[in-house]
C-alpha cells in the first residue's frame, strides 16, 4: 500500500521539528532558511490522517557537488512510532520528483550520523568529516545525484 505523502505549509512542519529533531526549541524557533522559498517544497507523511513525518527542500549549493543545481533537505523526521515503515523513502522519493521537475540535479543535508543507514539507503553518501551541530551532535553532510535511484 502506498504512502501518504503530500505537500503542507512551513507552519506544520514546525510541531515534529520540535518534538522528533529539537526538543530544546520551541516551535516557533523552528522557521529554517528556504521555508518560504517559491520552489520549495514542504512534504508530509500521514498515517490514517494523522502527519507522522515530515521533509523539506529548497535550492541550495552542494559544497560536495559545485556547479550543480542543488536543494537541500531539511527538518527530515518521523515519529518513533512510524521508523523503519518506509515513511522516510516515500518522503524522499517525494522530495526527489519534486526537485526533478524544478531542474535540480543534487539533493543534500546536514544529517545526523545516526541516521547514517538511513540515508546510505536511500542513495546519499557522506562528504566531508563529521561535525557538530550544536543540541543536536554529530552531523555529516550527506548527498546524492537526484537521477539516480528514487
Amino acid at each position: 500500500m502506498p504512502h501518504d505523502i503530500r505537500p503542507i505549509s512551513a507552519a506544520e512542519t514546525r510541531p515534529l521539528r520540535h518534538q522528533v529533531l529539537r526538543p530544546h526549541q520551541r516551535p516557533d524557533e523552528l522557521v529554517y532558511a528556504g521555508d518560504d522559498h517559491p520552489l520549495g517544497l514542504h512534504a508530509g507523511a500521514f498515517a490514517e490522517g494523522r502527519l507522522v513525518g515530515i521533509a523539506t527542500v529548497s535550492p541550495e549549493a552542494c559544497q560536495a557537488a559545485p556547479g550543480r543545481a542543488g536543494w537541500r533537505l531539511r527538518g527530515m523526521a518521523a515519529l518513533p512510532e512510524v521508523q523503519r515503515r518506509g515513511y522516510g523513502a516515500a518522503l524522499i522519493a517525494a522530495c526527489v520528483a519534486h526537485i526533478r521537475r524544478h531542474g535540480g540535479e543534487v539533493l543534500w543535508c546536514n544529517g545526523r550520523t545516526s541516521a547514517m543507514t538511513f540515508y546510505t539507503a536511500q542513495g546519499f553518501v557522506p562528504y566531508g568529516d563529521v561535525f557538530d551541530s550544536p543540541g543536536t551532535g554529530p552531523h555529516y553532510v550527506f548527498w546524492r545525484d537526484v537521477g539516480v535511484m528514487g
